[in-house]
């Protein structure tokens, strides 16, 4: 029974250590900030590039506050919102494929226009980055 058991607790262990977490601003700026540049065209959509990691070794908007070597950035969330873009950090344990610095999310088709980026805590407060424009 006790090999169950142990067997049980390992498989959870492993299974959570690849769940993403979205983070809070207040994350955020404790690894260093994040920034977004205008957004470029590639063949599958526009892409948003966005400068974050979550290691906080880097300054990137503001100086960092905690250091973190077990962390991963699995991806930055977003969506599109009228004419607003929100972006979110997502974390995760590190692992051989994901790396401290976040990659740049891909906007699709969105429509041209001048958008206000801003940051989306999960429960939903926002903080701006910035303004884009997307070319025709």
């Amino acid at each position: 029974m006790f090999k169950y058991c142990f067997c049980l607790v390992a498989l959870l262990i492993t299974s959570c250590s690849f769940v993403a977490e979205p983070r809070d601003w207040a994350f955020v700026q404790s690894v260093g900030g994040i920034a977004v540049d205008q957004p470029s065209k590639k063949d599958n959509g526009w892409v948003l590039p966005v400068r974050a990691d979550v290691s906080g070794t880097r300054s990137i908007t503001v100086k960092p506050s905690t250091l973190n070597s077990l962390l991963a950035c699995t991806s930055v969330r977003v969506s599109i919102e009228g004419k607003a873009i929100y972006v979110t950090v997502k974390t995760g344990l590190t692992r051989s494929d994901l790396s401290s610095v976040c990659p740049s999310p891909n906007l699709g088709g969105i429509e041209p226009g001048s958008y206000a980026v801003l940051y989306r805590e999960p429960g939903g407060k926002t903080f701006p980055l910035g303004k884009v424009a997307i070319g025709p």
